[in-house]
C-alpha cells in the first residue's frame, strides 16, 4: 500500500479491504488531494508514484472543479455518493476514467474520507460492445438458443428458435421446453439429460420434437450449465439445429444398405442379417429357408424390356408379400432371386404347404402392360440346424435344391438332399474338365446322315459332339452341352465344331460326286455373337468348302427372341450363300407372321411327332400340317427320329422328301461315312 496522509481508521480499514480488487480504488480528502490508493488503480494509471502525483493527475483535469464541488457537499452531508463518468486525466496520453464516489464515515459518523472506485471507461465501452457484439451473434445465430433458470423455466429464446419451432417469446416465458416433446424420443434419454446438466456436465445429443403446427423434427442439442462463482448453477443454454433433412437422408440411406430400392423388400445384405439371428434364436419348430428364381424370366426381360422385367419383379414381391406374414420374411437377394426364411413351423407339411401357395399365386396371371403373363418359380428348400448351421451352407443347399427343381420341370420345389452334395461336386469337376477337354483332344464329332426318303441317297449329315472322358467314359450331350452354355465355353467349343465340321466336309466333299450339306446347330450364346457371320466366312474361305455345303440350325426361340437382330443377322448368314434351318420345329413358340419373314428354307420336323407315328392321330396331324405349311411356303421339309419302315413310308407318302433316324444310320465318324456313302451314287433331294 502506498504511504498514507491523516485518515481515520474506518477509511484504512475500508481501503485495506480493496487492495487485492482488480477495481482501482482510492482516498480522497475534501479537496480532491489523494489521502491513499490501492495496487490496481496505480496499475491502471502506470504509475508507482507518491501519492501528491495522483493527485496531481486527478486535480489537472479539466473536470477536476465538478469533481472538488462535489466533494465538498458529500463531505458537507448533502449526498452520500455520486458518480463522474469520462473523467479525462493525462498521463502519457489522455485516459478516459469513471469516478464512483462515496463518503467513509468515522467512529462519530463524520464524514473521513471519499472512497473513489476507478474503472477505466474503455474497458467498460469494449465490455458493453462485446456484450452487444454477443447479444447480435446469439440472436442472428443459425442455430436456435435457450436461455433458462436453474429449474428449466425458459428467460430467453432468440429468433431461430422461434423459426425452427413456431413459437414466440411470449408464449413460452416461463415454461419448460417439454412442450416441444413428440413423444418419439425415449424417457431414459431425458433423464440423462438432466442428470448430466445438474452435475454440473454439458450434455450433447438428439432429440424428436414437435413443431407448434405439429410436424416432427430432428433437433441436435447441446445443452450446458451455467454456474456462478459459488458453483451454484443459475441458468442452462440450449444451442440446437435443425437436422431433419440431415436424419431423413441418413434414414434413406441406411434404408438403401438394408432394402431393395425396386421392390423394398430386405435385401441381401437384410437377409443375411434375419438368417444370423434366426440361427441363434432358433425355437423348437421347423425353420426353413426358401430360394426362389423365377423361371424364364431372362427371355421375358428381353423380350419385352427392362421396364416391364422391373413390374413384374414388382408384382412378384407384392405376391409374396401377401403370401408370407410375419414373423417369416420374404427377401430379394437380386435380380429374379428371392428367399422366404420361415420361421418355427409346426412340421415339414407346414413348408410344404407354404411352398403351394407360393406357386399357385404367383401362376396367376400377370397384366404387364398390354400383355398378360403367367409366372412360374422354381423354389429350393432346407433345413436351418438339419441341412447346415451356417449362412453360406444354407444357401449352397438352397442353391442346389433349387437348382434340382429347374431340372425336374421348374414350376416346382425341390428339398435339399444330401446325394445334391455328390451332384454338385461331380458338375463342378466335370465343368473343370470341360474346360480342358478341347485341348486335350478329349472332344470329336460324329454325323447323323440325312437320307432321301425315296432313292435313299445321302442328301445331308448333321454334326452331332461327343465328349469321351478319360475317366468316366462318355458323357451325355444332354450333361455337358447345357454346362458349356451356362459356363460361356460354348463359344470356342461351337467355333471348333464349325471349323471341324466344314473340314469334315471339304475331305468327304473329294470322295462324293453329288453335293451334300454338313448342318452344324448354333448354341443360343453363338447366336448372340455380332461377330458370327464374320466367323462362318472365315471358316468357310479356311476350309475352301462352297456355301451351299454349310446349313446352320437354329431353334425356335433363338429365332424370335430379340427379333430384330435375329432378322438383321440371319441376312447375313444367308447372304454368305449358307442354308439355314429351324431345328425341333413345333416345340416353341413361332408365328407364321415371324417364320415368313425369315430367310429360312429349311424345317426340321421334331422327333417327338414321329415317334408315334402312324399311329398316333394327333401326331399324324400335327405333322401333315408342318409338311403342308412348309410346302406352300416353298421351305424344304425333313422329319428326324425315323426308326421304323411305317414311319418312313408314312412321311414319304405325306410329301416329306428327306429324314434321318436309327432306320438309316446311328451317328457316326468321319471314316465310316466316307467308306459307306462313297461308294454310293449321291443326289441331291427332289424337294
Amino acid at each position: 500500500m502506498p504511504e498514507q496522509g491523516e485518515i481515520s481508521a474506518v477509511a484504512r480499514s475500508t481501503l485495506d479491504a480493496l487492495e487485492s480488487s482488480p477495481l482501482g480504488a482510492c482516498l480522497f480528502d475534501s479537496q480532491g488531494r489523494c489521502l491513499a490508493a490501492n495496487r490496481a488503480l496505480s496499475a491502471l494509471i502506470s504509475l508507482p508514484s507518491p501519492l501528491h502525483q495522483l493527485s496531481r493527475f486527478f486535480l489537472d483535469s479539466a473536470s477536476s472543479p465538478d469533481l472538488v464541488s462535489r466533494l465538498g457537499a458529500l463531505f458537507r452531508g448533502d449526498h452520500a455518493a455520486f458518480s463522474l463518468p469520462y473523467y479525462r486525466i493525462h498521463n502519457d496520453a489522455p485516459l478516459d476514467l469513471e469516478l464512483h464516489v462515496s463518503a467513509v464515515h468515522d467512529t462519530n459518523g463524520n464524514v473521513s474520507a471519499a472512497l473513489v472506485l476507478v474503472t477505466d471507461e474503455r474497458i467498460h465501452h469494449l465490455r458493453e460492445l462485446e456484450l452487444k457484439q454477443f447479444s447480435n451473434a446469439v440472436e442472428n445465430s443459425g442455430s436456435a438458443v435457450v436461455i433458462t433458470d436453474s429449474q428449466g423455466r425458459i428467460e430467453y429464446i432468440n429468433s431461430r428458435f422461434t423459426d425452427i419451432s413456431g413459437y414466440t417469446l411470449s408464449e413460452v416465458i416461463g415454461h419448460q421446453p417439454s412442450f416441444l416433446k413428440s413423444g418419439n424420443t425415449p424417457g431414459e434419454v431425458y433423464a440423462n439429460l438432466w442428470a448430466t446438466v445438474l452435475s454440473h456436465r454439458k450434455w450433447r445429443g438428439t432429440l424428436h420434437n414437435r413443431r407448434k403446427d405439429g410436424e416432427l423434427y430432428w433437433s441436435l442439442q447441446s445443452i450446458s450449465p451455467i454456474l456462478n462463482e459459488d458453483g451454484k448453477l443459475t441458468n442452462i443454454v440450449s444451442v440446437s439445429d435443425d437436422i431433419t433433412q440431415l436424419k431423413e437422408h441418413q434414414q434413406q440411406m441406411e434404408r438403401l444398405a438394408f432394402f431393395d430400392p425396386l421392390t423394398d423388400l430386405g435385401n441381401r445384405r437384410n437377409f443375411r442379417d434375419h438368417l444370423e439371428e434366426l440361427l441363434h434364436s432358433r425355437g423348437e419348430g421347423i425353420s426353413a429357408l426358401l430360394l426362389l428364381d423365377l423361371d424364364h424370366f431372362k427371355k421375358i426381360n428381353d423380350t419385352m424390356g427392362h421396364e416391364a422385367g422391373d413390374t413384374l419383379l414388382r408384382s412378384v414381391a407384392s405376391r409374396l408379400r401377401f403370401c408370407i406374414n410375419p414373423p417369416h420374411t420374404v427377401h430379394r437377394l437380386g435380380g429374379d432371386e428371392f428367399t422366404v426364411l420361415l420361421r418355427n413351423l409346426s412340421s415339414i407339411d407346414a413348408v410344404r404347404n407354404y411352398c403351394d401357395d407360393i406357386i399357385e399365386l404367383l401362376a396367376q396371371p400377370l397384366d404387364i402392360g398390354t400383355h398378360q403373363i403367367q409366372v412360374t418359380v422354381s423354389v429350393g428348400i432346407t433345413l436351418l440346424g438339419v441341412d447346415a448351421v451356417d449362412v453360406s451352407g444354407l444357401l449352397r443347399n438352397a442353391d442346389l435344391a433349387m437348382y434340382r427343381a429347374k431340372h425336374v420341370g421348374r414350376n416346382t420345389y425341390q428339398f435339399y438332399s444330401a446325394e445334391m452334395n455328390a451332384e454338385a461336386h461331380r458338375a463342378l469337376t466335370l465343368e473343370h474338365d470341360l474346360r480342358q477337354a478341347l485341348d486335350r483332344g478329349e472332344l470329336k464329332l460324329v454325323y447323323q446322315p440325312q437320307i432321301d426318303l425315296k432313292s435313299g441317297a445321302l442328301v445331308g449329315i448333321e454334326a452331332l459332339l461327343r465328349w469321351n472322358h478319360p475317366q468316366e467314359g462318355p458323357i451325355s450331350p444332354a450333361e455337358f452341352i447345357p454346362m458349356a452354355e451356362e459356363t460361356g465355353l460354348i463359344v470356342s467349343i461351337g467355333r471348333w465344331v464349325l471349323l471341324q465340321a466344314c473340314r469334315h466336309a471339304a475331305k468327304l466333299r473329294q470322295h462324293l460326286d453329288a453335293p451334300f450339306r454338313v448342318a452344324v446347330n448354333l448354341s443360343a450364346r453363338q447366336f448372340d455373337d455380332l461377330g458370327l457371320a464374320a466367323t462362318v466366312k472365315s471358316v468357310l474361305e479356311e476350309t475352301e468348302l462352297p456355301a451351299s455345303f454349310l446349313e446352320l440350325e437354329i431353334t425356335e426361340g433363338l429365332m424370335i427372341d430379340n427379333y430384330s437382330n435375329s432378322l438383321m443377322l440371319l441376312h447375313k448368314l444367308r447372304d454368305l450363300g449358307i442354308t439355314l434351318a429351324i431345328d425341333d420345329f413345333g416345340t416353341g413358340y413361332s408365328s407364321l407372321s415371324y417364320l415368313k419373314k425369315m430367310p429360312v428354307q429349311v424345317l426340321k420336323i421334331d422327333r417327338s411327332f414321329v415317334q408315334d407315328l402312324p399311329d398316333d392321330r394327333d401326331d399324324l396331324a400335327i405333322t401333315s400340317t408342318i409338311i403342308l405349311m412348309a410346302r406352300q411356303l416353298g421351305l424344304q421339309v425333313l422329319a428326324e427320329g425315323i426308326e421304323t419302315s411305317e414311319q418312313h413310308q408314312f412321311l414319304l407318302n405325306s410329301g416329306c422328301p428327306v429324314g434321318q433316324g436309327f432306320l438309316f444310320d446311328r451317328p457316326l465318324p468321319l471314316e465310316e461315312i466316307i467308306q459307306r456313302y462313297s461308294q454310293e451314287t449321291l443326289t441331291a433331294p427332289q424337294l
